[in-house]
């Protein structure tokens, strides 16, 4: 079978960025005990596309009164759901618009604000491989990194939800709400 010429690039240009630097090696080990629980600090990256946000967005609506107030949450939302996007809690920063397959636009901006902190734990809630989200969340410090299944999330997350078998995002987003319970 033939390989697509987008895909074969995209596999050879992580290639070369694992190789120069340009992406943070992945630690793949991780023991989850329940003593590592109630992370304090957490990154959220919201779905790029529309209906896998909205799913997101209905999926994490109780996300305040499971967690109180004693966990810093700060979420990264693509700037054309602004209007859509109505968790009250923690702090929001926009992304501007940036294809699947490319860096984005304002990698630099968001790193900067982001680099200040260190999570315990980073949520990618994108359910399709996003290269310019993955690459950012390889720069940023956290012991557990969560993205869904890809051909390349190994190299991205240490926690990887498969939904291919249900193929129900709402049961990833689920499972995710379940993993920032503990």
């Amino acid at each position: 079978m033939f390989m697509s010429l987008k895909l074969l690039k995209l596999r050879w240009q992580i290639f070369f960025w694992t190789i120069t630097g340009r992406i943070q090696k992945m630690h793949s080990r991780l023991q989850l005990t329940l003593s590592q629980g109630h992370p304090e600090s957490v990154l959220i990256v919201f779905p790029m596309d529309e209906p896998s946000f909205r799913v997101a967005c209905y999926a994490f609506r109780d996300l305040r009164k499971k967690d109180g107030k004693r966990r810093k949450f700060i979420f990264l939302v693509k700037e054309q759901f602004e209007d859509l996007f109505h968790l009250q809690m923690g702090d929001t920063m926009f992304i501007r618009h940036s294809d699947q397959y490319t860096i984005l636009s304002d990698e630099k901006l968001i790193l900067q604000a982001l680099k200040q902190y260190k999570f315990d734990i980073i949520v990618d809630l994108n359910p399709e491989f996003h290269l310019g989200i993955s690459r950012l969340i390889s720069f940023l410090t956290s012991d557990m990194k969560v993205g869904f299944v890809s051909d390349f999330s190994d190299h991205f997350y240490n926690i990887q939800l498969n939904i291919s078998k249900s193929g129900i995002m709402e049961k990833g987003f689920k499972q995710i709400n379940w993993i920032l319970a503990q």
